[in-house]
Protein backbone atom coordinates (compact mmCIF):
# COMPACT_ATOMS: atom_id res chain seq x y z
CA UNK A 1 0.00 0.00 0.00
CA UNK A 2 3.36 2.48 0.65
CA UNK A 3 4.78 1.55 -2.80
CA UNK A 4 1.19 2.50 -4.08
CA UNK A 5 1.00 5.70 -2.26
CA UNK A 6 4.35 6.98 -3.50
CA UNK A 7 3.39 5.50 -7.35
CA UNK A 8 0.13 7.79 -7.04
CA UNK A 9 2.08 10.75 -5.68
CA UNK A 10 4.47 10.23 -8.44
CA UNK A 11 1.56 10.50 -11.13
CA UNK A 12 1.27 14.12 -9.92
CA UNK A 13 -2.66 12.60 -7.31
CA UNK A 14 -2.30 14.63 -4.57
CA UNK A 15 -3.12 11.55 -1.53
CA UNK A 16 -3.95 11.13 1.79
CA UNK A 17 -2.01 8.95 3.88
CA UNK A 18 -2.58 7.17 6.61
CA UNK A 19 -0.56 3.74 6.25
CA UNK A 20 3.03 4.47 7.18
CA UNK A 21 3.88 3.33 11.06
CA UNK A 22 6.50 5.89 11.25
CA UNK A 23 6.52 9.22 13.05
CA UNK A 24 6.23 12.49 11.24
CA UNK A 25 8.65 13.87 13.50
CA UNK A 26 12.25 14.51 13.32
CA UNK A 27 14.80 12.45 16.15
CA UNK A 28 15.88 14.83 19.26
CA UNK A 29 18.65 17.45 17.70
CA UNK A 30 20.86 15.75 20.81
CA UNK A 31 20.66 12.70 18.50
CA UNK A 32 21.62 14.47 15.53
CA UNK A 33 24.11 16.57 16.63
CA UNK A 34 25.77 13.32 18.27
CA UNK A 35 25.59 11.80 14.75
CA UNK A 36 27.16 14.82 12.82
CA UNK A 37 30.08 15.21 15.69
CA UNK A 38 30.57 11.14 15.64
CA UNK A 39 31.26 11.26 11.85
CA UNK A 40 33.20 14.44 11.86
CA UNK A 41 35.85 12.77 14.67
CA UNK A 42 35.67 9.55 12.34
CA UNK A 43 33.73 7.46 14.77
CA UNK A 44 32.18 5.50 11.76
CA UNK A 45 34.00 2.14 12.68
CA UNK A 46 33.29 -1.72 14.05
CA UNK A 47 31.68 -1.94 17.43
CA UNK A 48 31.45 -5.08 19.62
CA UNK A 49 28.86 -6.89 17.65
CA UNK A 50 26.55 -6.56 20.88
CA UNK A 51 27.06 -3.05 21.16
CA UNK A 52 29.14 -0.17 22.75
CA UNK A 53 29.42 -1.42 26.24
CA UNK A 54 28.89 2.44 26.93
CA UNK A 55 25.33 2.10 24.85
CA UNK A 56 24.42 -1.36 26.60
CA UNK A 57 25.34 0.01 29.82
CA UNK A 58 22.74 3.39 29.12
CA UNK A 59 20.40 0.73 27.57
CA UNK A 60 20.30 -0.95 30.91
CA UNK A 61 19.95 2.16 32.91
CA UNK A 62 17.14 3.45 30.92
CA UNK A 63 15.03 0.12 31.28
CA UNK A 64 15.20 0.08 34.62
CA UNK A 65 14.53 3.47 35.06
CA UNK A 66 11.72 3.96 32.90
CA UNK A 67 10.30 -0.05 32.84
CA UNK A 68 11.80 -1.23 36.09
CA UNK A 69 13.62 -3.76 34.80
CA UNK A 70 16.62 -4.89 36.41
CA UNK A 71 19.73 -6.25 33.59
CA UNK A 72 23.10 -5.95 33.42
CA UNK A 73 24.68 -4.43 30.57
CA UNK A 74 26.37 -8.10 29.71
CA UNK A 75 22.43 -9.21 29.16
CA UNK A 76 21.60 -6.49 26.95
CA UNK A 77 21.82 -6.32 22.74
CA UNK A 78 22.30 -3.50 20.56
CA UNK A 79 20.66 -4.60 17.22
CA UNK A 80 20.19 -3.50 13.72
CA UNK A 81 16.18 -2.21 14.79
CA UNK A 82 13.93 -3.71 16.66
CA UNK A 83 12.50 -6.32 14.29
CA UNK A 84 15.98 -7.88 13.82
CA UNK A 85 16.04 -7.99 17.39
CA UNK A 86 12.76 -10.31 17.36
CA UNK A 87 14.09 -12.05 14.19
CA UNK A 88 17.22 -13.05 16.49
CA UNK A 89 15.20 -13.86 19.83
CA UNK A 90 13.66 -16.36 17.88
CA UNK A 91 16.37 -17.99 16.14
CA UNK A 92 18.37 -18.59 19.29
CA UNK A 93 15.02 -19.96 21.42
CA UNK A 94 13.19 -22.07 18.53
CA UNK A 95 14.11 -24.59 16.23
CA UNK A 96 12.34 -26.90 13.39
CA UNK A 97 8.50 -28.31 14.28
CA UNK A 98 8.60 -25.62 17.25
CA UNK A 99 5.20 -23.99 17.42
CA UNK A 100 5.01 -20.09 18.22
CA UNK A 101 1.61 -18.11 19.21
CA UNK A 102 0.57 -14.70 19.05
CA UNK A 103 -2.26 -13.00 19.62
CA UNK A 104 -3.91 -11.72 16.84
CA UNK A 105 -4.51 -8.98 15.27
CA UNK A 106 -0.79 -8.77 14.82
CA UNK A 107 2.24 -7.01 13.04
CA UNK A 108 2.18 -8.69 9.86
CA UNK A 109 6.45 -9.29 10.18
CA UNK A 110 5.50 -11.75 12.93
CA UNK A 111 4.61 -14.72 11.48
CA UNK A 112 7.05 -14.43 8.68
CA UNK A 113 10.01 -14.32 11.25
CA UNK A 114 8.91 -17.35 13.13
CA UNK A 115 8.64 -19.34 9.92
CA UNK A 116 11.92 -17.88 8.74
CA UNK A 117 13.01 -19.80 11.75
CA UNK A 118 11.54 -22.65 10.65
CA UNK A 119 9.00 -23.07 13.44
CA UNK A 120 5.33 -22.57 13.31
CA UNK A 121 3.21 -19.78 13.87
CA UNK A 122 -0.68 -19.57 15.14
CA UNK A 123 -2.19 -16.04 15.44
CA UNK A 124 -4.55 -16.31 18.40
CA UNK A 125 -7.56 -14.13 18.19
CA UNK A 126 -8.74 -11.99 20.35
CA UNK A 127 -11.69 -10.61 21.95
CA UNK A 128 -13.61 -7.45 20.55
CA UNK A 129 -11.58 -4.96 23.01
CA UNK A 130 -8.28 -6.55 21.24
CA UNK A 131 -7.15 -8.20 24.52
CA UNK A 132 -5.72 -12.24 24.59
CA UNK A 133 -7.75 -14.38 26.40
CA UNK A 134 -6.15 -17.32 28.83
CA UNK A 135 -8.54 -19.83 27.54
CA UNK A 136 -8.21 -18.95 23.74
CA UNK A 137 -4.22 -19.20 24.05
CA UNK A 138 -4.54 -22.91 26.22
CA UNK A 139 -6.68 -23.99 23.48
CA UNK A 140 -3.92 -23.18 21.30
CA UNK A 141 -1.29 -24.41 23.53
CA UNK A 142 0.42 -28.02 21.64
CA UNK A 143 3.00 -29.97 23.69
CA UNK A 144 5.92 -28.52 21.17
CA UNK A 145 4.40 -24.48 22.17
CA UNK A 146 7.79 -22.65 22.59
CA UNK A 147 7.13 -19.14 22.56
CA UNK A 148 4.52 -16.58 22.65
CA UNK A 149 5.19 -12.99 21.06
CA UNK A 150 3.39 -10.09 23.28
CA UNK A 151 3.21 -6.38 21.67
CA UNK A 152 1.62 -3.98 23.98
CA UNK A 153 0.92 -1.02 23.27
CA UNK A 154 -0.22 -2.97 19.76
CA UNK A 155 0.40 -2.59 16.48
CA UNK A 156 -2.42 -2.41 14.74
CA UNK A 157 -4.93 -2.32 17.97
CA UNK A 158 -3.06 0.32 19.72
CA UNK A 159 -4.50 -2.15 23.00
CA UNK A 160 -2.51 -1.26 25.96
CA UNK A 161 -2.30 -4.80 28.03
CA UNK A 162 -3.85 -4.16 31.59
CA UNK A 163 -1.87 -5.43 34.45
CA UNK A 164 -4.21 -8.54 34.97
CA UNK A 165 -4.10 -9.23 31.28
CA UNK A 166 -0.44 -9.60 31.44
CA UNK A 167 -0.03 -11.28 34.63
CA UNK A 168 -2.32 -13.74 33.48
CA UNK A 169 -0.25 -14.84 30.19
CA UNK A 170 3.02 -14.56 32.73
CA UNK A 171 1.62 -17.14 34.79
CA UNK A 172 0.31 -19.23 32.15
CA UNK A 173 3.70 -19.17 29.95
CA UNK A 174 5.84 -20.14 33.07
CA UNK A 175 3.09 -23.11 33.97
CA UNK A 176 4.09 -24.49 30.38
CA UNK A 177 7.79 -23.60 30.13
CA UNK A 178 7.06 -20.85 27.10
CA UNK A 179 8.83 -18.14 26.49
CA UNK A 180 7.88 -14.70 26.22
CA UNK A 181 9.28 -12.31 23.72
CA UNK A 182 7.74 -8.79 24.84
CA UNK A 183 7.96 -6.49 22.19
CA UNK A 184 7.53 -2.75 24.01
CA UNK A 185 8.71 -0.53 21.05
CA UNK A 186 5.89 1.69 21.67
CA UNK A 187 5.87 1.72 25.63
CA UNK A 188 6.61 5.08 25.80
CA UNK A 189 3.31 6.26 23.69
CA UNK A 190 0.55 5.76 26.02
CA UNK A 191 -2.40 7.89 25.90
CA UNK A 192 -4.75 9.45 28.82
CA UNK A 193 -5.22 7.16 32.12
CA UNK A 194 -3.72 4.37 30.18
CA UNK A 195 -0.50 3.08 31.29
CA UNK A 196 2.39 1.10 29.89
CA UNK A 197 3.98 -1.64 32.21
CA UNK A 198 5.78 -4.90 30.76
CA UNK A 199 4.97 -8.12 31.73
CA UNK A 200 8.60 -8.89 33.07
CA UNK A 201 7.79 -6.36 35.73
CA UNK A 202 5.11 -7.20 37.01
CA UNK A 203 5.98 -10.95 37.33
CA UNK A 204 9.76 -10.89 38.01
CA UNK A 205 10.17 -14.74 38.19
CA UNK A 206 9.36 -14.26 34.38
CA UNK A 207 12.76 -12.38 33.65
CA UNK A 208 14.05 -15.76 33.52
CA UNK A 209 11.80 -16.63 30.10
CA UNK A 210 11.61 -13.91 28.45
CA UNK A 211 13.07 -11.42 25.84
CA UNK A 212 12.63 -7.91 26.27
CA UNK A 213 12.37 -5.47 23.07
CA UNK A 214 12.80 -1.81 22.78
CA UNK A 215 14.42 0.77 20.57
CA UNK A 216 14.34 3.86 18.90
CA UNK A 217 12.13 3.86 15.76
CA UNK A 218 8.71 4.93 17.17
CA UNK A 219 9.19 6.98 20.36
CA UNK A 220 12.10 8.77 19.51
CA UNK A 221 11.01 8.99 15.94
CA UNK A 222 14.73 7.50 15.25
CA UNK A 223 13.84 4.46 11.96
CA UNK A 224 15.68 5.07 9.78
CA UNK A 225 18.85 5.54 11.94
CA UNK A 226 17.74 1.15 12.43
CA UNK A 227 18.50 1.57 16.53
CA UNK A 228 16.96 -1.53 18.47
CA UNK A 229 18.21 -3.52 21.62
CA UNK A 230 17.15 -6.12 23.74
CA UNK A 231 17.26 -7.54 27.40
CA UNK A 232 17.18 -11.47 27.95
CA UNK A 233 19.05 -13.51 30.53
CA UNK A 234 22.86 -13.72 30.11
CA UNK A 235 23.16 -16.94 28.03
CA UNK A 236 20.45 -16.18 25.83
CA UNK A 237 21.61 -12.70 25.54
CA UNK A 238 25.06 -14.12 24.46
CA UNK A 239 23.59 -16.29 21.84
CA UNK A 240 21.68 -13.51 20.40
CA UNK A 241 25.19 -11.26 19.57
CA UNK A 242 26.72 -14.88 18.61
CA UNK A 243 24.24 -15.29 15.68
CA UNK A 244 24.35 -10.87 15.33
CA UNK A 245 27.74 -11.64 14.86
CA UNK A 246 27.68 -14.10 11.96
CA UNK A 247 24.58 -12.49 10.40
CA UNK A 248 25.30 -8.92 10.41
CA UNK A 249 27.91 -7.46 12.57
CA UNK A 250 28.05 -4.85 14.96
CA UNK A 251 25.01 -2.10 14.60
CA UNK A 252 26.04 1.41 12.75
CA UNK A 253 28.39 3.12 15.13
CA UNK A 254 27.13 7.03 14.14
CA UNK A 255 23.37 5.16 15.08
CA UNK A 256 24.87 3.98 18.65
CA UNK A 257 26.24 7.01 19.58
CA UNK A 258 23.24 8.92 18.41
CA UNK A 259 21.33 6.50 20.25
CA UNK A 260 23.29 7.18 23.54
CA UNK A 261 23.04 11.14 23.19
CA UNK A 262 18.96 10.65 22.70
CA UNK A 263 18.66 8.69 25.67
CA UNK A 264 20.56 10.88 27.75
CA UNK A 265 19.12 13.93 26.68
CA UNK A 266 16.18 13.44 24.73
CA UNK A 267 13.35 13.00 27.20
CA UNK A 268 11.62 16.05 26.84
CA UNK A 269 11.47 15.28 22.64
CA UNK A 270 9.86 12.06 23.58
CA UNK A 271 7.36 13.84 25.75
CA UNK A 272 6.64 16.81 23.32
CA UNK A 273 5.96 13.59 20.15
CA UNK A 274 4.05 12.04 22.89
CA UNK A 275 1.24 14.88 23.67
CA UNK A 276 1.30 15.55 19.91
CA UNK A 277 -0.05 11.65 19.13
CA UNK A 278 -1.83 12.05 21.92
CA UNK A 279 -3.95 14.96 20.51
CA UNK A 280 -4.31 13.02 16.89
CA UNK A 281 -5.28 10.04 18.60
CA UNK A 282 -8.01 11.83 20.03
CA UNK A 283 -9.10 13.42 16.65
CA UNK A 284 -9.34 9.89 14.79
CA UNK A 285 -11.71 8.67 18.09
CA UNK A 286 -13.73 11.55 18.05
CA UNK A 287 -14.47 11.08 14.24
CA UNK A 288 -14.57 7.34 14.16
CA UNK A 289 -17.73 8.46 16.85
CA UNK A 290 -19.53 9.76 14.14
CA UNK A 291 -19.39 6.66 12.13
CA UNK A 292 -21.85 4.20 12.76
CA UNK A 293 -20.68 1.25 10.46
CA UNK A 294 -17.44 1.12 11.95
CA UNK A 295 -16.45 -0.60 15.75
CA UNK A 296 -13.11 0.90 17.17
CA UNK A 297 -12.23 0.12 20.72
CA UNK A 298 -10.48 3.45 21.59
CA UNK A 299 -6.46 2.84 21.33
CA UNK A 300 -4.74 3.57 24.15
CA UNK A 301 -1.23 3.82 22.95
CA UNK A 302 1.41 3.26 19.42
CA UNK A 303 -0.27 5.48 16.77
CA UNK A 304 -3.01 3.40 15.55
CA UNK A 305 -6.84 2.92 15.64
CA UNK A 306 -7.91 -0.57 14.40
CA UNK A 307 -11.92 -0.51 13.06
CA UNK A 308 -13.90 -3.16 12.06
CA UNK A 309 -16.60 -3.28 9.61
CA UNK A 310 -20.22 -3.33 11.08
CA UNK A 311 -22.86 -4.89 9.72
CA UNK A 312 -24.92 -2.62 8.45
CA UNK A 313 -22.24 -1.80 5.66
CA UNK A 314 -21.03 -5.42 4.66
CA UNK A 315 -22.40 -6.42 1.30
CA UNK A 316 -23.41 -2.88 0.47
CA UNK A 317 -22.46 -1.36 -3.04
CA UNK A 318 -19.90 2.01 -3.43
CA UNK A 319 -21.78 4.21 -5.98
CA UNK A 320 -18.53 5.76 -7.15
CA UNK A 321 -16.70 2.22 -7.70
CA UNK A 322 -19.23 -0.44 -8.06
CA UNK A 323 -17.84 -2.71 -5.96
CA UNK A 324 -19.40 -4.49 -2.84
CA UNK A 325 -17.58 -3.99 0.45
CA UNK A 326 -17.52 -7.58 1.84
CA UNK A 327 -14.56 -7.05 4.08
CA UNK A 328 -12.45 -3.80 5.32
CA UNK A 329 -9.64 -5.04 2.68
CA UNK A 330 -12.70 -3.83 -0.08
CA UNK A 331 -13.41 -0.65 1.76
CA UNK A 332 -9.40 0.35 1.31
CA UNK A 333 -9.43 -0.72 -2.27
CA UNK A 334 -12.54 1.76 -2.46
CA UNK A 335 -10.54 4.74 -0.51
CA UNK A 336 -7.42 4.50 -2.20
CA UNK A 337 -9.53 4.70 -5.97
CA UNK A 338 -11.99 6.66 -5.46
CA UNK A 339 -10.98 9.10 -2.25
CA UNK A 340 -7.54 9.04 -2.46
CA UNK A 341 -7.38 8.40 1.29
CA UNK A 342 -4.88 5.90 2.21
CA UNK A 343 -5.13 3.33 5.03
CA UNK A 344 -3.79 -0.37 5.02
CA UNK A 345 -6.00 -3.16 5.00
CA UNK A 346 -6.56 -5.37 7.84
CA UNK A 347 -5.89 -8.52 6.59
CA UNK A 348 -2.09 -7.85 6.53
CA UNK A 349 -2.62 -8.21 10.39
CA UNK A 350 -4.92 -11.37 10.13
CA UNK A 351 -8.16 -9.66 10.48
CA UNK A 352 -9.63 -8.83 6.74
CA UNK A 353 -13.19 -7.62 8.22
CA UNK A 354 -10.88 -4.10 9.77
CA UNK A 355 -8.19 -1.71 8.66
CA UNK A 356 -5.53 0.17 10.61
CA UNK A 357 -5.22 3.74 10.53
CA UNK A 358 -2.30 5.55 11.21
CA UNK A 359 -2.05 8.85 13.04
CA UNK A 360 1.82 9.68 12.43
CA UNK A 361 0.56 11.94 9.82
CA UNK A 362 -0.01 15.92 10.16
CA UNK A 363 -3.27 16.87 12.02
CA UNK A 364 -4.92 18.47 8.46
CA UNK A 365 -3.97 15.31 6.58
CA UNK A 366 -5.80 13.44 9.80
CA UNK A 367 -8.90 15.72 9.67
CA UNK A 368 -9.23 15.52 5.65
CA UNK A 369 -8.57 12.08 5.56
CA UNK A 370 -11.42 11.05 8.53
CA UNK A 371 -13.91 13.21 6.61
CA UNK A 372 -13.38 11.49 3.82
CA UNK A 373 -13.70 8.36 5.53
CA UNK A 374 -17.15 9.50 6.94
CA UNK A 375 -18.60 10.63 3.84
CA UNK A 376 -17.61 7.44 1.75
CA UNK A 377 -19.56 5.54 4.77
CA UNK A 378 -22.78 7.24 4.45
CA UNK A 379 -22.58 7.07 0.59
CA UNK A 380 -22.14 3.01 0.28
CA UNK A 381 -24.89 3.15 3.35
CA UNK A 382 -27.47 5.39 2.00
CA UNK A 383 -26.75 3.68 -1.72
Amino acid sequence: MIARVKEMQADGIDMLDLTAGEPDFTPPSCAEKAGIEAIELGKGRYTPAAGLMELRIEVAKHIREVYGLDYEPTEIVVTHGAKIGIAQALLALVQKGDHVLMPSPCWTSYPEMVRLAEAEPEMVPCGENHLPNIADLEAARRPNTRAILLNSPCNPTGAVYPVETLSAIGKWALEHDIWVISDEIYGALVYEIAEHHSPIWILPALREKAVWIGGMSKAYAMTGWRMGFLAAPAPIAKAIASLQSQLAGSPSAISQLATLAALRDGDLDVESMRRAFEGRCKKVVQALGTMPDLICPVPEGAFYAFPRLADTIIGKTDPATGKTIQSGDDLVEVLIEADHVAFVAGSAFGAPDSFRISFAAADDVIEKAMAKLGARLQAIREN
